[in-house]
């Protein structure tokens, strides 16, 4: 039975080398098997961590148990990994920097430009301190270019496959024909609320329960978190978008629990959440940095940069044709004083997002100026073909957030549009 599990992990492993590629500034760490967080192993990984030289490192740690030690995701740059996995055989693959107590499952080769550290000794470990911050990054090779060549072209082609796909199935179903129950929803929702106005809620810092509460015989969106801001306003959304997937993936339970109103998402991001709540609609969206709207989201809607782009096309579909922007202050979120409260998400969730920000960027260390203006920057393009889409379709969109960055729409009063001057 073992020698079976051996040789099914060893062709596992050769498996995952043929399609991943070592990822430079990774290190692996793995304690008596992955049974433990602790000896040398533990002393080291607490050392680099708190080491500048390192401040852009990942660290994986290896456990039998990975979810008896989740409080080490509060640290930054550091992930789990179940020993025994694909996603352990692929994450050792990943790393430039394997570090243990114990030798490793004798089914994991190192590569030649691996370097894997057997910690037996106080001064061994102390040696690596210095060292594993001054080893060169690791040259590619020809065969790892003609990976991430065939990746690139492999989503390429997806993407083109996804696209008509979609385009067919909004053609039918903007016809009645090709209906399954989240397309029926989004039908019985074209033009309900034709000729009346909404109000889209952002997150940003102005946001206030006192603006809220004067919201609450209108029409509203409500975006991502926002539930934070309940227990300073009886003011609840309409509706409620959400187009993440770190949110939906991390804050799944939460969101379940807190938001009570019809919930609008991605269906990536509906496959991310491990607990759905039970009104909830999806559309289908194409994941490309040539951001367009589409109009028709019974085909596919393209999110980009804000989750105000899902929340704007809901409310185009609806037919709404008077839209007011609340508390869409475009400024940096992951600045303190990002949003409209201090604890508005996780530690866990702002390095996911900025690790991704990295990744995207092909950059491996950034400012937190450099990641708000990149963020910035692509906010501001959606709203700039938002605005472009709603004038070309008869929609007035107005900002009527206090203060902030967002100029592309007009700027009016939240209490002259209540009244009516």
């Amino acid at each position: 039975m073992s020698f079976n599990i051996f040789n099914k992990n060893r062709l596992q492993y050769w498996l995952h080398r043929l399609t991943t590629t070592m990822m430079d500034q990774t290190i692996l760490f793995e304690a008596e098997n992955g049974k433990e967080y602790s000896g040398r192993v533990r002393a080291l990984y607490e050392t680099l961590r708190k080491d500048q030289r390192y401040y852009n490192f990942y660290f994986v740690w290896s456990f039998v148990t990975p979810e008896d030690h989740r409080d080490l995701l509060d640290n930054r740059h550091t992930m789990l990994v179940r020993r025994g996995t694909a996603e352990y055989i692929k994450c050792y693959i990943r790393a430039a920097f394997c570090l243990s107590d114990t030798p490793m499952p004798r089914y994991l080769k190192p590569s030649k430009s691996q370097v894997h550290a057997l910690l037996q000794s106080d001064p061994a470990s102390e040696a690596l301190i210095d060292s594993l911050c001054e080893t060169p990054a690791h040259q590619p090779s020809h065969y790892e270019h003609f990976i991430l060549f065939i990746k690139k072209m492999l989503n390429r082609g997806r993407l083109l496959y996804l696209m008509g796909w979609y385009n067919c199935l909004g053609f039918f179903r903007s016809r009645g024909m090709l209906h399954n129950n989240n397309s029926l929803r989004l039908e019985r929702l074209k033009d309900l609320h034709a000729g009346e106005r909404c109000f889209l809620i952002g997150n940003g810092p102005s946001l206030t329960g006192e603006d809220l509460n004067l919201l609450q015989e209108e029409y509203t969106f409500g975006t991502n978190m926002v539930y934070k801001i309940f227990n300073t306003t009886e003011w609840r959304p309409s509706f409620h978008c959400i187009s993440d997937t770190i949110y939906a993936s991390k804050l799944g339970l939460e969101l379940s629990q807190k938001v009570k109103a019809p919930l609008f998402t991605t269906e990536r991001t509906y496959r991310k959440m491990k607990v759905k709540p039970i009104n909830t609609t999806y559309v289908h969206t194409l994941q490309s940095e040539r951001y367009r709207v589409r109009g028709n989201i019974q085909a596919y809607c393209m999110v980009k940069a804000t989750v105000l782009s899902l929340a704007a096309e809901i409310a185009f579909h609806m037919g709404f044709r008077e839209i007011y922007l609340i508390g869409v202050d475009c400024t940096n979120p992951h600045t303190k004083g990002g949003h409209f409260t201090e604890n508005y998400t996780t530690k866990e969730v702002a390095e996911t997002d900025i690790n991704r920000i990295k990744t995207r960027m092909k950059k491996k260390s950034l400012t937190t100026e450099q990641i708000g203006e990149h963020i910035i920057d692509r906010s501001m393009e959606v709203y700039s073909l938002l605005d472009e889409y709603a004038q070309k379709n008869g929609i007035k969109i107005y900002n009527a957030t206090r203060g902030g960055n967002l100029e592309i729409f007009p700027r009016v009063r939240l209490e002259d549009v209540l009244t009516g001057r």
